[in-house]
């Protein structure tokens, strides 16, 4: 039986397959639809200013993801943010943060004729080089600000202890608006989404990598009264180691330590402005100056050589006598208050204390 021929093979090299599947017009048309569009740099450069500190990477796939839409695009770049944030917070949360600043943000003090509007915050971070960081002050100012401006009313002829300063519930601001502050609100404002103070901490969290929180709130809101018809009141603060804002604003300052003071003055009289928020500023000097932890003594006992925590009971540390105004050095700040208001001619109680907050960061209250 004759044997059979072998199989003639074809040389693999004949037939690249590798060049046949390369060459299949459908591969062309595939890889054609699936390059990313191009991106304007001017639309990376839109997006780092509304955004500072974005990586041009994440605007880039932003733009791409929503084929060049600004607007969109910062919306995208916000939620990753905030759902970065949040797992990174969650993944935090149990260390320790003792460091960190009070803000103060005094929107209205009373003596421009529209009311009080203000709020004191103490937001902590884990290191003393996070705090001092721009980026941590900008939302410590953020949320001040916010919390004063959203804050409800009180009605101004209270004078109930504890009424018109108000220590707020931190678990209902979070879904409150994010007012960014004038440096950033300057920048491309219009286009980028609005915040929350919870989405605003989570995206810093993310940033920075520490754990931040939020541990104590307090704002005042009194709307205004016509003048000379009802007493009005005043809002006073005073911070050491103050930082104030990057936009040069005057109404927000941040430190370490903190005083917020509200207010009352009579009717009639011969009243100046600036005379007055000298004096109440002085106040809030003198209750940073001291541990002053209430307005009045009320049953406090003092050891000798002691000062007392109440204000009204400590000497007058932080305004001189003058001719203006004239009274014996050292005196009891209650006392002072009194001769100033009688001298004045402010009846209704004169010009007094109703309320006061001391707040020093890491410290309970």
């Amino acid at each position: 039986m004759p044997r059979l021929s072998p199989l003639i093979r074809t040389p693999a090299r004949l037939f690249p397959r590798r060049a046949l599947f390369h060459s299949s017009p459908l591969r062309l048309a595939s890889a054609a639809d699936s390059k990313p569009a191009s991106v304007p740099i001017a639309l990376i450069s839109q997006i780092r200013a509304a955004r500072p500190g974005t990586p041009l990477s994440l605007a880039r796939t932003a733009l791409q993801s929503t084929q060049n839409d600004l607007q969109q695009a910062l919306a995208w770049i916000a939620n990753q943010a905030a759902e970065s944030g949040a797992a990174k917070a969650k993944k935090l949360e149990g260390r320790t943060a003792n460091e960190g600043l009070v803000g103060v943000a005094v929107l209205a003090d009373g003596t421009g004729g529209v009311g009080v509007r203000a709020a004191m915050v103490e937001l902590r971070c884990e290191t003393d080089f996070v705090a001092r960081t721009d980026e941590f002050r900008d939302l410590v100012e953020s949320v001040a600000r916010s919390v004063a401006f959203f804050a409800e009313p009180t009605p101004s002829s209270s004078s109930t202890t504890n009424s018109l300063l108000l220590d707020r519930d931190l678990a209902s601001l979070g879904s409150t608006p994010v007012i960014p502050p004038p440096s950033a609100s300057a920048t491309h404002a219009e286009d980028t989404p609005t915040s929350t103070i919870a989405s605003s901490i989570a995206s810093t969290i993310s940033r920075l990598g520490e754990n931040i929180s939020l541990a104590r709130v307090a704002s005042v809101a009194i709307d205004p009264v016509l003048p000379g018809e009802q007493p009005t009141h005043l809002a006073a603060t005073y911070l050491h180691g103050a930082k104030a804002s990057t936009s040069g604003d005057t109404s927000f300052q941040a430190g370490t330590l903190a005083s917020l003071l509200v207010c009352r003055l009579g009717t009639g009289g011969s009243v100046e402005k600036d005379e007055v928020r000298k004096i109440v500023r002085a106040l809030a000097r003198q209750v940073v100056a001291m541990p002053t932890s209430t307005v009045e003594g009320g049953e406090e006992k003092v050891e000798e050589g002691e000062q007392s925590t109440a204000l009204y009971e400590q000497g007058l540390m932080t305004m001189s006598s003058s001719a203006a105004f004239e009274f014996e050095q050292g005196s009891k700040v209650g006392e002072v208050l009194r001769l100033w208001s009688k001298a004045r001619g402010v009846e209704d109680g004169g010009l007094k204390v109703e309320q006061l907050k001391r707040w020093q960061v890491g410290q309970e209250e």
